[in-house]
């Protein structure tokens, strides 16, 4: 009889799939939320106020958009492996969830550890200058000079909230990962005992009785 997929049983879950489960979907909503919330402000020193100060959010990088589509993706996988019935193709998605929590957590470290080099520069300057722009509907080029003769193009930048979110869902994500991965051993191993069990218990095949009629007659 062919395996029953996860997702339709209705037997109370294990502890590792349970706890694989919320891990999972909690580290990925924390990743998607981080992805979308300030991972940089940049401003000017001499602007204690904050008056010219942009937020940078993740999803503003390519950084934030991966760790975004790696969170939904890490969903799609959990849901992969409640249906597929090859143990192996669940252990390779299992794998490949705690790879998308590497993924995250690299990217979000990755930042929180270069945000100056990341931010700052050329590129910050003409980040607040465009959104300046925006603001007053002005010429960003024009912006941008006044910006750098007054503040001798000099950036502060801050690192923001988003990034330790983000880490802090790349981590529940490789801890639903490796807790999958366990979960799927598990039952193959109870399979695999289930079956030996099923052929240690069927009846020998006795010799063949003498009064039976011979084969093909």
């Amino acid at each position: 009889m062919p395996e029953r997929p996860e997702i339709w049983s209705t037997a109370r879950p294990s502890a590792l799939r349970l706890w694989g489960f919320l891990s999972l979907v909690t580290g990925a909503l924390l990743a998607g939320l981080g992805a979308t919330r300030d991972w940089a402000v940049i401003g000017f020193p001499g602007d204690p106020e904050g008056a010219l100060d942009v937020p940078v959010r993740g999803t503003d990088v390519w950084e934030g958009k991966v760790v975004l589509a790696a969170a939904v993706l890490a969903l799609a996988v959990m849901l992969a492996i409640r249906v597929v019935r090859s143990t192996e193709t669940r252990r390779i998605l299992a794998f490949g969830i705690a790879m998308l929590g590497a993924l995250v957590l690299a990217l979000a470290l990755s930042i929180a550890i270069r945000t100056e080099a990341r931010f700052g520069g050329s590129g910050g300057l003409d980040d607040v200058a465009a959104n300046l722009a925006d603001q007053w509907n002005e010429d960003p080029a024009a912006i941008r000079a006044q910006l750098e003769e007054q503040f001798a193009d000099q950036l502060r930048v801050d690192l923001g909230l988003g990034v330790w979110v983000a880490a802090a869902g790349g981590i529940l994500i490789d801890v639903g990962g490796a807790l999958s991965l366990a979960w799927v051993r598990r039952i193959a191993g109870g399979s695999e005992a289930s079956a030996a069990s099923r052929r240690s218990e069927a009846p020998p095949s006795g010799p063949a009785d003498p009064g039976d009629p011979a084969e093909g007659v």
